[in-house]
């Protein structure tokens, strides 16, 4: 298993966390497969590490065929979510298990040694000690 960092809007960490949607979308090529931690990370203006979960399972396809499997666990609709999937060059979902929401979040201003990814990155080994 490897821990990642994945770069999301709050509302839709909260989404995946509370399970309200059980599906994360990408659109780019990703190295995370099932079994893997990612730790969820809300950008500005919140700035902290809001959960985690592990990958129960990678849906690749195109816009359409990742949207079919998909649309019945998720809170979102097709015009949200077909568009985002198609503006990149590799639709795939990664399906939330074992969900984990930090209470409270981490404010990465406590973390002076972490920079938060664009998209996702591995976690850096310093992080992974403070969570422990």
């Amino acid at each position: 298993m490897i821990t990642y960092v994945m770069s999301i809007k709050k509302e839709y960490g909260l989404n995946l966390l509370k399970g309200n949607a059980l599906w994360e979308y990408r659109r780019r090529k990703s190295l995370i497969k099932i079994g893997d931690k990612i730790i969820l990370y809300a950008t500005a203006p919140d700035r902290e590490l809001m959960g985690e979960f592990i990958v129960g399972d990678v849906i690749i396809g195109s816009s359409e065929e990742v949207w079919g499997k998909t649309k019945k666990e998720v809170c979102y609709s097709p015009s949200e979510v077909i568009p985002y999937l198609e503006s990149g060059n590799f639709p795939i979902a990664f399906k939330v298990s074992q969900s984990k929401i930090y209470k409270p979040p981490i404010n990465i201003s406590k973390l002076s040694f972490f920079k938060p990814p664009m998209s996702y990155c591995k976690a850096p080994e310093h992080l992974l000690s403070k969570l422990l």
